[in-house]
């Protein structure tokens, strides 16, 4: 079965149609991906377009040397039930801070300018991992960096025009890109009855999307009138999620075939973001002209004008795109995945949160209902296959027939 989080895809594992399961050492059942590995008997765990291997509680040191054995309190943190769950809840409010952050960026930057700083900086910032890449996902990886690119830009756009909040909640729609996707490249059955999780939040997703959209709740906008409503920055919104979608979805398959691979890949990616958004700014007109020397790195560090703008691209750069992904990396291997997608599935709320506080952004009905709609897609994708089987039942349809692979959890137990 294919789960996707708020803005991943999340994936278990069959081969020729059959469930392949191997037992672990506390008896919980491992899925693999479609890359099957004789060398990686354990899966990985993937959330947010990152795979990594799962992480032992067990530490390593020279039995004759005690003192080595003592675990830190780094390990201590990371080791217990609380440690990563946070970090990792941490990492959702950290992405929750892009949204308001791009929309002051691009008061006081062209969104051009704004998004080109903040991709170098990543960029430089995850330098040293871009040269210890597989060299056979380098195509790949150039590829999904286009995709990544494309999210980063139209999000960018899309804050120009509308709310951060609405931009966020509109890019969890990757729970409607990632499963077409799956139909369209890996031929793989997403009927109801195989993946009732997946229909579920598509549902909940393109209601709550409409209820964004479409909903007036001052009943002034007739109803002959309401598609009016939709702009062109609802539209970039949605082309974000499509870019950011295709873009996970491509990660989590070079991923899965090769663990490990997560820093090098974000690397390749947002080195790919900086050189397309370069382009962009050459396009968008403003290099040469009065006042746009400030624009760039690292002269607007020093113009006094653009401090706000300028810790904003720092922020998102270093912190919230590069030092991010070290974040869930670390959390990641620790927990299994459907936690992990109902951890990050709180990012929209985050962006919400923060948007209110610092740009005082008003929200209506329609924001809290289609919100509160988009957010439940997210955690509808932590389900299970079998937590229908009751609905099912109510159905006449008996749940599980034998013939077809039971659905049981898609990643080790960390407990």
């Amino acid at each position: 079965a294919t789960r996707i989080s708020g803005t991943s895809c999340l994936k278990s594992t069959t081969k020729e149609d059959e469930t392949v399961k191997t037992e672990t050492k506390d008896g919980s059942v491992v899925f693999y991906d479609d890359f099957l590995d004789p060398e990686n008997p354990t899966g990985v765990v993937c959330a947010r377009g990152v795979c990594v291997l799962p992480d032992d509680d067990d530490i390593e040191c020279d039995v004759s040397l005690p003192e080595d054995c003592e675990p830190t309190i780094v390990d201590k943190v990371l080791n217990s039930y609380l440690g990563p769950r946070l970090l990792l809840g941490f990492a959702s409010i950290l992405y929750g801070t892009n949204f308001p952050l791009g929309a002051l960026m691009n008061e006081s930057l062209p969104p051009s300018a704004a998004t080109s700083a903040r991709m170098l900086l990543a960029s430089l910032a995850l330098s040293p991992f871009l040269f210890k890449l597989e060299g056979k996902l380098a195509p790949t990886a150039l590829l999904c960096g286009c995709f990544t690119a494309l999210g980063y830009i139209t999000q960018s756009l899309a804050l120009v025009d509308i709310s951060p909040a609405k931009v966020s909640f509109i890019g969890a729609a990757v729970v409607l890109v990632c499963p077409a996707l799956e139909v369209l490249i890996n031929k793989k059955d997403m009927s109801i009855r195989n993946q009732p999780q997946i229909w579920l939040a598509a549902t909940l997703c393109i209601i709550g999307v409409g209820v964004l959209e479409l909903y007036d709740p001052t009943g002034a906008t007739p109803i002959s009138e309401v598609f009016s409503q939709i702009g062109t920055g609802d539209f970039l919104a949605f082309l974000q999620a499509v870019g950011f979608g295709t873009s996970f979805f491509i990660t989590e398959r070079m991923m899965t075939e090769v663990p490990g691979q997560a820093l090098p890949i974000t690397a390749v990616q947002v080195s790919v973001s900086a050189l397309l958004c370069m382009i962009w700014c050459i396009a968008d007109g403003w290099i040469g002209t009065a006042g746009s020397e400030s624009y760039g790195l690292p002269m607007m560090l020093f113009d006094s004008s653009l401090q706000m703008a300028a810790a904003a691209v720092l922020w998102t750069g270093l912190m919230t795109t590069a030092l991010n992904r070290f974040v869930e990396t670390t959390a990641l291997g620790k927990m299994k995945s459907a936690e992990a997608s109902v951890i990050l599935a709180t990012e929209p709320l985050w962006a919400a949160l923060f948007a209110a506080l610092w740009l005082s952004t008003d929200f209506g009905a329609n924001d809290y209902i289609g919100g509160a709609l988009i957010v439940a897609a997210c955690l509808a994708t932590s389900l299970q296959k079998d937590d229908f089987n009751g609905f099912f039942e109510l159905l006449g349809d008996g749940g599980d027939d034998d013939e077809s692979p039971k659905s049981l959890p898609s990643e080790k137990s960390f407990e």
